[in-house]
């Protein structure tokens, strides 16, 4: 009785000893129940449970009490489905093991008179000050098994080793009668006076108060205890924002011994993470997660943990939290089949979903797992379509496709693709933060490369409506970062049609929160890359190919500048003003100002050619010098510029001629004498080699005659 009562009674704060003396005083005045009344609430309660479990195994009759029905919805999720997995009950053996279990909670109901009993006296001082300082944690279900035990009921059986195992998974027996029990208790006249003055004092906080308002508000936002990243979105006024404020400081008053306990904190974390405190929201999903009475709340509370680390870009931790909650709960918080693709780290996030790199199980290679948020209805033929249809154009600029599928098949929830894994590769905003924004003649070599994978891509029908550097993967190929080449690959083509992705919710919310996560604003973000019929513009027609020819010059615009492309600054490629002219005119408004891509191509393939040596590299550091004389004797076996000043100062009259020099600056090998210096027939660069056999390299500008 008393483990019951305190979890009913427990004060909210006890700081002090005249803290419980004055609540000893109020439970005196008001709480004047007998122990024989307590019984038979605690009677009521165990018949209530069992029949609960009855409910919940079965099938909910009209008849059945709301507050039956209530907790018999949490059966079969929170309790029968982990509890199965755990014994590896399926099938036939499971359906048996249901049978059994509802007849056995409804032959031991009768055991009520004998389980609980008490006389017609009072509670103690003494009593009821155990009420509101116990601490003892001995499990309701462990007491009243043992009971039970001792009453050796007529059918022996009733306890076997499974249905016993059963009701103690997560306490599920002592926390059904603990939930009937204060359900009743509540309804007692002198019981909510009690309360009533424990909460005027400050002592006490109506738990259910707090949950039914916490739903109501989260019902009103669209808001469940399962965070989503598009909660981030949600539009809050004052009255919501000061009603989760409120909420949350109730909730840091509540003991944690309290049985709804971690229920509460996890919808109070959710409700908070929309209002953008996640240090907040993280606290309460913790500390939900440590002392969470069942894997359910458990598990809940290690998934929103992820989803709040992810919003935060911390995937590391995130990471962790998602394994421990697919250790709980596998088929309801994996994101892709981990069996098949087990994860090795989160390579990033965004408003279709989460990028994992996963080992392929079978084939003992690295492979990419984008697993989805959301994603559309259908058939996996028509979800995935566009998305397979990458396997037509799968080439130098465009990943291959692996597999598909769902996690949960049957319902078609939780869609994921598996593409190939581009090793050393890193996406468009990883290389502005790590090298910086790329020079003209990268820019050029990128830019044409996407164009043509764009050409491939529309050739066969198939729209990518989702092109930003951050699905753009870069990967260099040149030991020298000055004259690296640079491959490109472009990844998520047809995936915008499988998602709903959070850019669109932006559009049609027009969301102007001044508090995004720094998911959000990546989200965000990718609407700079989104042509105007992408945006709602009605007027501009449907996405079509003049779309992605949109989101080429945009994305070409931020790889070069490292800035928005909200609005194209001439300022910024000072040096190419044809090519900032073509990426104004990829940007227009009305898709019929855009060029097509084959016009791209050959602009970008004609601004190539134009691009002088001067251009590319206007000084050489002497150590890049050395690093480029140290691949020509890599490749060559010797250096033949320094061959060049050996012979300069050789007697050997015959070895004057077609001597072979490597052109350090664009690798073109050329015959050339020792008389004078040398000039480079591709790149027009003049080596000359002093009397020490340095090699001196000078440009002379044919237009205007200056020594560069």
């Amino acid at each position: 009785m008393q483990k019951g009562l305190s979890a009913l009674l427990k004060v909210v704060k006890l700081t002090d000893p005249s803290t419980i003396s004055q609540a000893v005083t109020t439970l005196e005045q008001h709480f004047t129940l007998t122990t024989d009344e307590i019984a038979q609430a605690y009677q009521q309660s165990y018949e209530s449970a069992l029949k609960a479990l009855v409910v919940g195994l079965s099938q909910a009759s009209v008849f059945d009490a709301k507050v039956i029905k209530e907790f018999a919805e949490q059966i079969i999720p929170n309790y029968l489905q982990p509890f199965a997995a755990q014994q590896g009950l399926q099938g036939s053996a499971l359906q048996q093991f249901c049978t059994d279990t509802i007849a056995n909670c409804q032959a031991l109901i009768p055991h009520k008179a004998l389980l609980f009993q008490g006389d017609q006296t009072q509670l103690s001082e003494t009593e009821l000050a155990a009420l509101i300082t116990d601490t003892d944690s001995l499990s309701i279900t462990e007491l009243v098994l043992e009971q039970l035990r001792r009453l050796k009921p007529t059918r022996p059986y009733l306890l076997d080793d499974q249905f016993v195992a059963f009701l103690r998974h997560n306490d599920l027996l002592g926390t059904a009668i603990l939930f009937f029990l204060h359900e009743q208790l509540r309804q007692e006249p002198r019981v909510e006076t009690t309360l009533a003055a424990l909460q005027r004092q400050g002592l006490w906080q109506d738990v259910r108060d707090i949950k039914d308002s916490l739903k109501q508000l989260m019902t009103r936002l669209d808001l469940s205890e399962q965070i989503k990243p598009s909660d981030e979105l949600t539009h809050h006024n004052r009255d919501s924002l000061k009603a989760i404020t409120e909420t949350a400081l109730k909730l840091k008053q509540l003991p944690t011994n309290n049985p709804q306990y971690s229920q509460l904190v996890i919808m109070g974390g959710s409700a908070l993470s929309s209002t953008g405190a996640l240090p907040e929201a993280e606290n309460f999903f913790t500390q939900a997660q440590y002392i969470a009475r069942t894997d359910n709340d458990r598990g809940l509370a290690a998934f929103n943990l992820f989803q709040l680390r992810v919003r935060s870009r911390d995937f590391e931790p995130a990471l962790t939290a998602l394994q421990e909650a697919i250790k709980i709960n596998p088929h309801r918080y994996a994101l892709h089949d981990i069996d098949k693709y087990p994860i090795e780290r989160i390579l990033g996030a965004g408003g279709m979903g989460c990028v994992f790199l996963c080992q392929h199980k079978l084939r003992k290679q690295r492979v990419v797992v984008k697993c989805f948020w959301e994603h559309s209805k259908g058939t996996a033929e028509q979800v995935f379509k566009e998305a397979f249809a990458m396997s037509d154009i799968a080439s130098e600029y465009v990943p291959a496709p692996l597999d598909y599928g769902y996690v949960d098949a049957a319902k078609q929830e939780r869609a994921f693709f598996v593409t190939q894994y581009i090793d050393g590769a890193i996406d468009g905003e990883t290389w502005l933060k790590q090298h910086g924004k790329l020079d003209l003649e990268e820019g050029l070599q990128v830019g044409l490369q996407i164009a043509k994978g764009l050409q491939a891509a529309h050739a066969a029908g198939i729209l990518h409506l989702d092109l930003k550097p951050a699905n753009i993967l870069l990967k260099k190929t040149s030991e020298v970062s000055n004259l690296s080449d640079i491959s490109v690959k472009i990844i998520d083509f047809g995936l915008s049609q499988v998602a709903s992705p959070l850019q669109q919710q932006l559009v049609s919310q027009q969301t102007h929160k001044t508090q995004l996560s720094l998911l959000g604003q990546a989200v965000f973000g990718t609407l700079d890359y989104a042509a105007p019929e992408q945006q709602g513009f009605k007027q501009y027609g449907e996405p079509s190919a003049k779309s992605d020819v949109f989101a080429f010059g945009a994305t070409l615009y931020r790889l070069l500048t490292n800035e928005s492309p909200r609005k194209l600054n001439p300022k910024r490629l000072a040096n190419a003003p044809e090519l900032f002219e073509l990426l104004c005119d990829c940007v227009e408004e009305a898709p019929a100002h855009r060029p097509s891509i084959a016009e791209i191509i050959n602009k970008l393939q004609a601004l190539q050619k134009q691009i002088k040596p001067s251009q590319r590299e206007k000084e050489q550091p002497d150590e890049e010098l050395e690093k480029l004389l140290e691949i020509a004797r890599k490749k060559y076996e010797q250096n033949p510029l320094s061959y060049l000043s050996y012979l300069h100062h050789s007697d050997d009259e015959t070895s004057k001629d077609n001597i072979p020099v490597a052109c350090p600056y664009c690798d073109t090998v050329f015959a050339v004498t020792q008389d004078g210096g040398t000039k480079c027939p591709n790149c027009h660069w003049d080596f000359e080699i002093d009397d020490d056999g340095d090699v001196i390299s000078l440009y002379e500008d044919e237009n205007d005659d200056k020594r560069l």
